[in-house]
């Protein structure tokens, strides 16, 4: 006498979004299950005439009996599967198609099981069917592809009385390994239920696994598990300080998905670590511009910020520090504002954007943050550093009621200086 039993606890996939609709459907068995048992009489429909009998009843209970149980272990066993499956694959493909799939699968599991019924194979002859296990089943064959390359624990049970045998654990293995295992013990068990007939609906196992295999190659599930995967390993090597295998799993991925911008944006997170400084400055830069394409200027401005966390400001062009600049200004960030000019200004202190900042800093500092001493110390650098034209004009024209910012008319520059702070006239800022 030998038994082996085994039921999924987890896996190592995080599960994203809220798993409302599989958190709903097992609810509704839960339901489905206590009205069935104890309350059959509620309602004008008896749940018996809900159950799949093969030739015999409405063609919809192939659906309805997917919902009904025979008994609580009954129950249990389909909503712990169902649980650890369920909510990983519906975070995937979201909520409308996880149903669609979890329809057809329980679906074809009854039929298949119908024509096996009606051949009397496995021990069965014209036998009912009822419960989700048919749609566990394709859940188990679409999460095989869709996560081949991720790993599930499961809890165990040896039982071998004759062999002194009676252990229990938990272990990690392969999901592939686990399901592949699940499938054997079907198919042995029914082999033997076609000797000694049996309860279990085989058939209906059978055509779910075949229909969830079906499904997950039929939409591409392998590539975007394996997609999954590289992204999952490099966020895993970054984690562990591995930093230049994080930016081998980045690239591979990229090559395969490049419109994925949050990847390359990690990629530059970990180039920067792994001292890949002039890729990575590349990389920021791009995501930077994409950002900027498509309209997302708070993510612009993000990345921007991060470049300079790490010394990368060189890569971006004067026009494009420019603009970042504007738009902290727009959103009221004029301190932010500030020290993007600031950086601008000391890049390129001869280019028209550095010249054009540096005015900046100081009707920022005028008009926006009272800080006198820090406006002197600029109107000090301006009348030391801009060259004769329209921005020293324009300094000279908005201070004029204060001097101008060279009162010695030209002189020495800076002799005389206006003091910041008196009133001014109303003038276009630049």
């Amino acid at each position: 006498m030998y038994f082996f039993y085994f039921y999924p606890v987890g896996t190592n996939r995080k599960q994203g979004r809220q798993p409302v609709l599989s958190w709903s459907l097992m609810v509704f068995m839960l339901v489905a299950f206590i009205w069935y048992k104890y309350f059959p009489l509620v309602f004008n429909t008896h749940p018996e005439d809900l159950i799949f009998f093969p030739g015999s009843g409405q063609p919809w209970t192939v659906v309805t009996a997917i919902f009904l149980h025979g008994g609580w272990l009954h129950l249990l066993g389909n909503l712990v599967y169902f649980n650890v499956f369920g909510p990983l694959l519906e975070s995937r493909v979201g909520h409308g198609m996880f149903f669609v799939y979890v329809i057809m699968m329980g679906a074809l599991g009854n039929i298949v099981h119908g024509f096996v019924a009606s051949q009397g194979l496995f021990g069965q002859y014209g036998v009912g069917v009822l419960g989700a296990s048919g749609a566990i089943a394709g859940l188990l064959a679409f999460s095989m592809i869709r996560f081949h390359n991720a790993k599930v624990e499961i809890a165990w049970w040896v039982f071998a009385p004759l062999m002194g045998q009676n252990r229990a654990g938990r272990s990690k293995v392969a999901l592939q390994v686990a399901v592949g295992l699940w499938l054997l013990l079907q198919v042995v068990h029914a082999l033997v239920a076609s000797q000694t007939g049996g309860t279990v609906s085989y058939g209906a196992h059978f055509g779910g696994f075949f229909m969830g295999l079906s499904l997950a190659l039929a939409m591409g599930q392998w590539r975007e598990g394996h997609l999954e995967g590289l992204r999952d390993k490099a966020a895993d090597y970054f984690k562990d300080g591995a930093y230049h295998a994080s930016v081998g799993m980045w690239l591979e991925y990229l090559e395969l998905l490049p419109s994925d911008w949050s990847a390359r944006l990690e990629l530059a997170r970990a180039q920067v670590l792994g001292d890949q400084v002039s890729l990575a400055a590349k990389n920021f830069r791009k995501v930077f511009q994409y950002n900027f394409r498509i309209g997302n200027i708070n993510g612009a401005l993000d990345v921007f910020q991060e470049a300079n966390r790490a010394s990368l400001i060189s890569t971006f062009t004067p026009e494009e520090m420019a603009k970042i600049a504007y738009y902290q200004e727009k959103q009221l960030d004029f301190v932010g504002a500030i020290k993007t000019h600031q950086i601008l200004w000391s890049t390129y202190p001869e280019s028209s954007e550095g010249q054009r900042s540096l005015v900046r800093i100081i009707m920022l500092y005028k008009g926006k943050v009272n800080q006198p001493a820090t406006l002197r110390h600029w109107l000090e650098t301006a009348n030391q550093t801009l060259p004769e034209g329209g921005w020293r004009q324009f300094l000279v024209e908005e201070f004029k009621t204060q001097g101008g910012i060279d009162a010695s008319g030209g002189q020495d520059p800076s002799a005389a200086l206006p003091t910041p702070g008196n009133p001014e006239p109303c003038r276009p800022k630049p």
